[in-house]
């Protein structure tokens, strides 16, 4: 009984252990669930949203900035303190002719109210800047969704590449047992005395080698974990585990459609190039701005802010103002270089068009490639282990020499590596074909 109990505290901790090991880890069996992770934790998406929302507001401000309307309201309370002193003739008082008296003017207490707003009428500057905040968004949401599917590509190659070297590091755990065994051999032939002392150091060097191969490896893995943290915005505390087995892709052909989204976001560019040349060049038109302003005062001998003993003067008037700014070298300056921008828009707006369908081919030949190499390599490398097979049943019964061996041995582990990274690079290249298809 008491066996029974220490059994079932065993498992139970063991459960713990496993719950709290999954909770501190993220698990990724297949690159979408890698890319739906990112799209949480990625700080470029987020920054992305943030760059279009700010477009936005940019295009209201620009609306509310074509009749720029500015008005103010002002109300000033006035205590003069000490009045000014004016001197008259003091015979208008009733003294002494060619004599002068001081006597104070004005109001103690002044409240005045005023009210004034100036709107534009024509603003041909003002109309072009709302249409460049237009193309802006449109130029936003495009070089955002390029900022995405550049950095999926990114993810999936270094998501591949990991899956790559955990695939060559279980590999070389059985490279290292086959090597060891390879040790063994040449060993017991030493003892036998029919084996010299440099096909045992030979044997040791190639067990060494693929040892220091798996510490490589596993280096390399980090590294390549540490990158996809980096591309994910993960702490460093974080952990993920990639657990995706390499297989075969889906055999048939991906279908592609041209994707344009290079040469739509510099089409845009390109509008937008030619809306700040008109923008600069309507700067220089004049502008009409009407206006109105209505004022009150009142006047008082009591500090009160509205004596209602003393009525309020009005005064308001309205009129139109005609502006317009004379060029300057800086202003002709200016619309020149807005001018050589938009030609030199024009001219990478036809190199995206080509790159764009060069690249839509540089896609089809990749696949076709890799899938091509995988399948040669998954041929070699099983005539590399049937060739290495049959090696070591000839150095055993003496046939051939342990240099042979051990060159089809390292023809066997190199051709293996070489079958398991093309292998993940048809997977690499579907993944990069699918991303090419979503985002447009």
């Amino acid at each position: 009984m008491k066996v029974v109990s220490n059994n079932a505290l065993c498992c139970l901790m063991l459960i713990l252990f496993a719950g709290s090991s999954a909770k501190a880890q993220h698990l990724f069996n297949s690159l979408d669930s890698l890319v739906d992770y990112v799209n949480l934790k990625s700080t470029v998406l987020k920054s992305d949203d943030i760059k279009l929302d700010q477009a936005k507001k940019a295009k209201l401000a620009a609306l509310l900035a074509i009749p720029d309307l500015n008005a103010n309201v002002g109300l000033n309370v006035t205590d003069n303190t000490k009045l000014p002193v004016s001197v008259f003739p003091a015979e208008a008082f009733g003294g002494a002719p060619g004599t002068y008296r001081e006597v104070q003017t004005g109001i103690q207490y002044t409240n005045n109210f005023n009210q004034y707003a100036e709107v534009k009428l024509i603003n041909a500057s003002g109309w072009q800047s709302y249409k460049l905040a237009k193309i802006n968004i449109a130029t936003t949401n495009i070089d955002n969704k390029i900022s995405k599917k550049t950095l999926y590509e990114n993810v999936a190659t270094c998501y591949y590449n990991i899956i790559t070297l955990q695939a060559q590091q279980s590999s070389t755990s059985e490279n290292i047992k086959v090597s060891d065994t390879i040790l063994q051999i040449v060993t017991n032939k030493y003892d036998a005395g029919i084996a010299r002392q440099q096909d045992v150091n030979d044997a040791q060097a190639s067990y060494i080698n693929a040892t220091e191969s798996m510490r490589q490896i596993q280096s390399v893995i980090a590294s390549q974990y540490l990158a996809l943290k980096i591309l994910c915005d993960l702490p460093e505390s974080e952990d993920i585990l990639i657990s995706e087995l390499p297989g075969r892709g889906k055999g048939a052909e991906p279908i592609l459609s041209i994707n344009e989204l290079n040469y739509i976001s510099s089409y845009n560019k390109q509008q937008y190039a030619m809306a700040s040349y008109k923008q600069s060049k309507r700067t220089l038109l004049p502008s009409l701005n009407a206006f109105a302003s209505n004022s009150n005062q009142q006047f008082s001998d009591n500090f009160s802010l509205f004596d209602q003993r003393i009525n309020w003067i009005n005064s308001n008037y309205i009129g139109l103002k005609l502006s317009w700014q004379i060029p300057t070298a800086n202003t002709i300056a200016q619309v020149s270089k807005a001018k050589y921008d938009y030609l030199l828009s024009v001219q990478n707006t036809e190199h995206q068009r080509l790159k764009s369908n060069l690249e839509f081919e540089q896609l089809k030949i990749d696949y076709n490639k890799s899938v091509s190499q995988s399948n040669s390599n998954k041929q070699v490398a099983m005539l590399r282990a049937d060739t290495y097979r049959r090696n070591v049943e000839n150095y055993r019964e003496g046939i051939i020499s342990l240099d042979k061996l051990l060159l089809s041995y390292n023809e066997m582990v190199n051709s293996n590596y070489t079958s398991i990274s093309t292998s993940v690079s048809v997977l690499l290249n579907e993944a990069k074909i699918k991303i090419y298809n979503t985002i447009r």
